[in-house]
């Protein structure tokens, strides 16, 4: 609380071999041991990351700023299944078509007033001609 630099935890979950909690409250990257276990529980494959808080009778302000997750191991045989899944297709590029969407934006706003334009000038040529005959 009131700590001259914003208080940090580092979660590394090192599978089947490590689980260690690292909090940074003191000085900047300074980390101190929370606890580290050298047979954690096991953890799924697929994660979902979540927070909760209880403070009990006391309350305060907790807000998370950010949260930076990284995956430092490919799953086995990821690589092989794509490069085996794509074989003898054409390679696809990823590449975005730049320039042409604000052009295309703006020329269909300037047929649209044109065409609202055209309507109300043919509907005030209607309506003068319809005035003129009715005598």
């Amino acid at each position: 609380r009131h700590a001259s630099v914003p208080t940090k935890m580092r979660l590394t979950y090192i599978q089947d071999k490590q689980l260690r909690l690292d909090l940074q409250y003191r000085e900047e990257d300074e980390w101190t041991s929370c606890f580290e276990v050298d047979n954690p529980p096991q953890i799924p494959n697929i994660a979902y990351l979540g927070f909760s808080a209880e403070t009990g009778e006391l309350s305060d302000n907790h807000d998370i700023i950010s949260v930076s997750t990284k995956n430092l191991y490919n799953s086995p045989g990821s690589t092989t299944d794509r490069a085996g899944a794509n074989k003898g297709r054409p390679i696809q590029s990823n590449v975005v078509k730049e320039g042409s969407s604000w052009t295309w934006f703006f020329t269909k706003i300037i047929l649209f007033f044109v065409a609202v334009g055209g309507a109300y000038v043919g509907y005030t040529a209607y309506r003068a001609k319809s005035k003129s005959h009715r005598f």
